[in-house]
């Protein structure tokens, strides 16, 4: 039964991906809350990289590659978590920006715990 459920909740992953993914494109493509070229490079550079790292997570879930976890894991942490605790002063544009960020990162928190739980018990003879 726990299969099944991981592949479930991976596929959810992959939705959440695709949705980032195409917030990324809009960004690119200047129809955000305003013209991508009026953000900070680092905005812009994060929106490129990020746009990447979904794509590879939505290929790799759907074709189920097992290293896809390992780069989700590592990716959440190195482009996600890291940037947005330690360079926080750099993503923050509006107050409620900070409460953006923690909600951004909450939920990777809480997807990458289940996830991790979902494979462990996977894993777990019967």
């Amino acid at each position: 039964m726990s299969k099944w459920i991981t592949s479930i909740f991976g596929w959810l992953i992959a939705l959440v991906c695709t949705n980032g993914a195409l917030v990324h494109i809009f960004n690119i493509l200047g129809k955000g809350e305003k013209p991508w070229g009026e953000f900070p490079l680092l905005w812009r550079s994060m929106d490129v990289v990020l746009l990447g790292f979904n794509l590879v997570i939505i290929v790799g879930l759907i074709l189920r590659i097992p290293w896809t976890v390992l780069v989700l894991f590592g990716g959440m942490m190195m482009l996600q978590w890291l940037p947005y605790t330690i360079f926080r002063s750099q993503f923050v544009v509006k107050p409620e920006d900070h409460a953006t960020l923690n909600g951004l990162i909450g939920t990777e928190a809480l997807i990458l715990i289940v996830y991790a739980g979902l494979i462990w018990w996977q894993g777990k003879p019967t």
